[in-house]
């Protein structure tokens, strides 16, 4: 379950930070859609974050790198929901940005908001069964 959990985290947080990488422009448009940063900041993370998840995709798939990437991507997934439920609280009729041309919409927003919950708790898990030291020894020789 824990290599499949691992490569499905991976293939989701690559895909989206690929995608985001492919068009800064518009995921700066999708930050600042937010408006919880100004515009130069919004710029910034749009052209570093893609990348960010791109590399912490794919340390999740290596043993050495897989508890930094978790902890760094379980962070950004606390902070992405925090941000959908601000957009969501305050009415916003936004895309969350996540896989580049999102819907818009209230609507929008409860998915993407459970999306990001549910990539919060697979990488919660992944870090719990890292952390754990009964569960790392029974893992086998793919843990750290």
């Amino acid at each position: 379950m824990e290599p499949i959990a691992r490569v499905t985290l991976a293939a989701v947080f690559c895909y989206a930070g690929g995608l985001k990488a492919l068009d800064p422009a518009g995921f700066t448009l999708s930050i600042d859609n937010y408006r919880l940063l100004p515009y130069p900041v919004a710029a910034a993370v749009a052209v570093y974050l893609p990348w960010l998840e791109l590399v912490c995709g794919l340390g999740i798939l290596w043993p050495r790198t897989r508890l930094g990437a978790v902890v760094v991507l379980l962070g950004l997934c606390l902070v992405f929901s925090g941000a959908i439920a601000s957009a969501w609280i305050r009415g916003l009729d936004i895309s969350c940005g996540c896989f580049g041309g999102d819907e818009a919409g209230h609507f929008s927003l409860v998915l993407s908001l459970a999306r990001s919950g549910f990539l919060t708790l697979g990488c919660g898990w992944l870090l719990w069964r890292a952390r754990n030291p009964l569960l790392a020894s029974t893992s086998g020789r793919d843990n750290p």
